[in-house]
C-alpha cells in the first residue's frame, strides 16, 4: 500500500514526471518572452508603448481563454485539456519560428497570442491534474514540487532570451533569425510531450 505522505505512487509516477516538466516548459517560455521587449525596441525600432503589446498579447490570452479552457476540461477532462494546451503552445512557438523573416511585429503578436492561449490552458489544467496523481494528503506537496520547476525555468528562460539578442546587426530579413532555434526547439519538444500525454492512461 502506498505511503499517504509520498508525493505520488508508482501508478502515477510517469504522468507526474511529465506534469512537472510542463511547469518547467511554460516557465522557460515566460522567461524568454519577458526579455523580448527591449530586443524588439532595438531591432524593429518600436517605442516602449508598442513593445508593451508583447505582454498585452500574452496575458490577454490568459484573460480570454481561462474560462473557455475551464469549460473544455469540465467536459473532456484535464488530460485532454493539457493536450489542447500543449498543441496551442507548440503551434504558437513554431509559428513564431517560421515567420521571423517577415520581421512583422503584428505577425509576432498574433503568434504570441496563440502561444499564450496554450499556456493559459495548461496552467488551468496542470494544478488540478497534479492533485489527482496520488493521495489527497500529498496533493499540496505535489503541486509545490512541480511549481519549483517553474521557478527554476524563470531563471533559465531570460538567459535563453539573451541569446535571442544575438543578431542585432543582421541584414534585413535576418534580424530575427536568432529567434528561430529556441522557439522551434520549444515547439518540437512541446509537441512531443503532447504526443506522450495522448498515450498516458491516467
Amino acid at each position: 500500500m502506498a505511503n499517504k505522505h509520498s508525493l505520488t505512487t508508482r501508478e502515477y509516477l510517469v504522468p507526474f514526471i511529465f506534469i512537472s516538466f510542463l511547469f518547467f516548459l511554460w516557465g522557460i517560455a515566460h522567461g524568454m518572452i519577458d526579455t523580448l521587449d527591449k530586443h524588439f525596441q532595438q531591432i524593429l525600432h518600436l517605442t516602449k508603448s508598442q513593445s508593451s503589446l508583447i505582454q498585452f498579447s500574452l496575458y490577454g490570452a490568459y484573460f480570454g481563454v481561462a474560462l473557455p479552457a475551464g469549460f473544455f476540461m469540465r467536459r473532456f477532462g484535464y488530460k485532454k485539456g493539457i493536450v489542447l494546451g500543449l498543441t496551442l503552445f507548440a503551434a504558437g512557438a513554431l509559428l513564431i519560428a517560421g515567420t521571423t523573416s517577415f520581421e512583422s511585429f503584428w505577425i509576432f503578436l498574433s503568434c504570441l497570442f496563440i502561444l499564450g492561449c496554450g499556456l493559459a490552458t495548461l496552467e488551468t489544467a496542470a494544478n488540478p491534474y497534479a492533485t489527482k496523481l496520488g493521495t489527497k494528503e500529498s496533493a499540496a506537496q505535489r503541486i509545490n514540487f512541480s511549481q519549483s520547476f517553474n521557478g527554476l525555468a524563470w531563471v533559465i528562460g531570460p538567459l535563453l532570451g539573451l541569446y535571442i539578442y544575438g543578431n542585432q546587426g543582421a541584414a534585413p530579413g535576418e534580424k530575427l533569425t536568432s529567434m528561430i532555434l529556441p522557439f522551434a526547439s520549444i515547439g518540437v519538444v512541446v509537441l512531443l510531450v503532447a504526443l506522450i500525454f495522448l498515450r498516458l492512461s491516467q
